[in-house]
């Protein structure tokens, strides 16, 4: 379809009328879902291994990760829903910026709105956390 790379960022400029649509609501997304991911995983990690739930540290890892996918999923998903509206608009046609998407879409749809493919979200977003943070853990304990 593109003859190149720049003729790809040009087409897309010039079709969506920038290259950094929905930014703003994506570095937002991802300061809150890490913030999210760690914090839950640590606290959770912490609780089950004081209710010694079970000998297993490994499954105490993966419990602590579905504990932390469930946290992500249910604050990452109103994000990635501004997010996917932000990226899918003609620039600036419906939406000026990522508190005016917020805004509108609580007027129109209310807090079910920002919900819209929460079980999507956790079935993409569920393995991808246990295994992250799995593996995390078992870096920071082999080699820190």
């Amino acid at each position: 379809k593109h003859s190149g790379l720049l003729e790809a960022l040009v087409t897309a400029y010039r079709s969506s009328g920038g290259l950094t649509q929905g930014l703003s609501s994506s570095m937002a997304r991802v300061c809150v879902g890490s913030a999210t991911q760690l914090a839950t995983f640590s606290r959770s990690k912490e609780l089950l291994t004081a209710a010694n739930v079970t000998e297993s540290e490994f499954g105490i890892v993966c419990m602590a990760s579905v504990c932390s996918s469930i946290a992500v999923t249910c604050t990452m998903t109103p994000f990635d829903v501004v997010v996917t509206r932000m990226f899918n608009q003609k620039h600036g046609l419906y939406y000026d910026g990522f508190l005016d998407c917020i805004r509108k879409m609580y007027r129109h749809e209310g807090l079910y709105g920002f919900y819209k493919g929460t079980f999507a979200h956790f079935f993409r977003i569920g393995p991808h956390t246990l295994l992250t943070l799995t593996i995390w853990d078992r870096y920071r304990k082999w080699f820190l």
